[in-house]
């Protein structure tokens, strides 16, 4: 590939802070407040003129994993609890003791951007939107600052202590720590996708509406549909005038700007086929529309940080519990097809129909789980371990949210926004316990940690 010199410049310093967040999802924004009401200066730098990641740009919801597998028993509480409740305050969201009734906390993502505004600047975070990080300038093995990019031009970001919310471990990766990619055999990670409005349309009744997700099912054996369910008139979020359907599937690599484009025009493209079919063959949905598509599709997998410890199947499926324990787990080993495959939706197990069509299958089908080892105990969870957030490489670096260490099934079970919440309160708390003490994150007191998150309000 043929180069160019980038001339030398000085970059001047925006600001300087204890503690620098980087990326404003779920990984990132509990981080942020958590840091900054225990006392340190924090930065949260997001590239959209919002937060919530993949919860706002993203419309995926409900927010998974804030029970005990196949129970109603809360395993995350504190930010999220908090989140939870001020949006039930706006009228967007069940109480957070109604939504341990359901399989997910369902919300508007409208309301969540401004809670998050209003916590944030409660707590005293210092927000930069509309940024993006675009490299990291090291002192040896430790991180000084980082580069953004936005419409001020090129700046430093000075900290402390880094957090990489990035969901893709780009911090990790730009200063040059060892990160793991997809599963072990080939390197690829989950397929993406993208949730989808549509309105418009007559509500039918429940017995329409299965015979009107049976057809979009035959429509897409018949291979004119590549979505990954039929189900369209899902709704996950709060209100109910709409649907928030969650079908869409693209084998990709979700680091890579190319793969990035050609998903989102493709899942795009399904989308509205589906529309014109709706409108050219069902009754009452002549007028249906997209009433709103995801900012970004949404990747499920792509770097992990290399640490101490990396969240296994195993860990998921035994419930495994560690006395350095941060957050709580409890979502399944619940891996979307790497090759974009649309049968079976998930199950990269033994018992996969694809057999040895399947390149992944004839090679590993030996040490494949069942569909059974797949899940953790009913009534029971998985321990984050706080090993899973330090880097092996970056000393003043944490890892939050989707990028922590973990293999591909771990990783599968962890990336859910519940689970990614605690995960970013357990980081961002650990950072300001470092500032304060003057000491390296893998330094600090995990006991002394887990302390203050049960203070916190959270479940450790």
């Amino acid at each position: 590939m043929p180069t160019l010199t980038e001339p030398a410049r000085e970059i001047p310093i925006v600001t300087e802070a204890d503690v620098v967040v980087c990326g404003g999802g779920p990984g990132g924004f509990p981080a942020a407040i958590a840091a900054a009401r225990h006392g340190a200066k924090t930065v949260l730098i997001e590239r959209y003129g919002f937060l919530g990641g993949l919860a706002t740009a993203g419309l995926v919801a409900p927010i998974l994993g804030h029970t005990a597998s196949e129970s109603h028993m809360p395993i995350v509480a504190g930010i999220l609890r908090e989140i939870t409740e001020r949006m039930h305050a706006l009228g967007c969201a069940p109480s957070y003791e109604e939504s341990l009734q359901e399989w997910g906390i369902r919300f508007d993502a409208e309301a969540l951007k401004i809670v998050l505004d209003e916590m944030c600047a409660e707590a005293g975070v210092q927000v930069m939107l509309h940024t993006f990080i675009c490299g990291v300038i090291k002192e040896g093995a430790h991180i000084k600052a980082v580069v953004v990019e936005n419409k001020s031009g090129r700046q430093a970001v000075v900290g402390k202590v880094f957090i990489d919310a990035t969901g893709d471990a780009d911090i990790a990766f730009r200063a040059g720590a060892r990160t793991t990619h997809g599963r072990a055999f080939d390197g690829k990670g989950e397929s993406m996708g993208s949730f989808f409005h549509l309105a418009g349309f007559e509500t039918p009744s429940p017995e329409r509406a299965a015979q009107l997700v049976e057809m979009i099912q035959r429509e897409m054996e018949d291979g004119r549909f590549h979505f990954y369910n039929p189900y369209f008139l899902g709704k996950n979020t709060f209100h109910q005038d709409h649907t928030s359907a969650n079908m869409t599937r693209f084998s990709g690599d979700g680091d890579s700007a190319q793969d990035m484009t050609r998903a989102e025009m493709t899942v795009r493209r399904d989308v509205w086929e589906l529309v014109r079919y709706l409108r050219a063959n069902v009754p009452g949905f002549e007028n249906v529309y997209v009433q709103q598509s995801s900012p970004q599709v949404g990747p499920r997998e792509s770097r992990q940080i290399v640490g101490p410890y990396a969240l296994t199947g195993d860990d998921i499926h035994l419930g495994r519990k560690h006395p350095d324990a941060i957050a709580r787990g409890s979502w399944w080993i619940d891996i979307h097809c790497p090759l974009g495959n649309t049968y079976p939706v998930h199950l990269c197990t033994v018992e996969c129909p694809m057999g040895a069509d399947c390149p992944y299958w004839a090679a590993e089908h030996g040490q494949m789980r069942s569909k059974a080892e797949l899940y953790p105990p009913q009534g029971d969870w998985y321990d984050i371990p706080y090993r899973c957030l330090l880097s092996v490489d970056v000393p003043n670096l944490l890892a939050s949210g989707r990028c922590i260490s973990a293999t591909h099934e771990g990783m599968a079970g962890a990336r859910v926004m519940g689970t990614c919440i605690a995960i970013g309160q357990a980081a961002g708390t650990a950072a300001a316990l470092a500032v304060r003490a003057g000491l390296l994150p893998a330094q600090v007191d995990v006991a002394q940690l887990q302390a203050l998150l049960r203070k916190d309000g959270q479940l450790v």
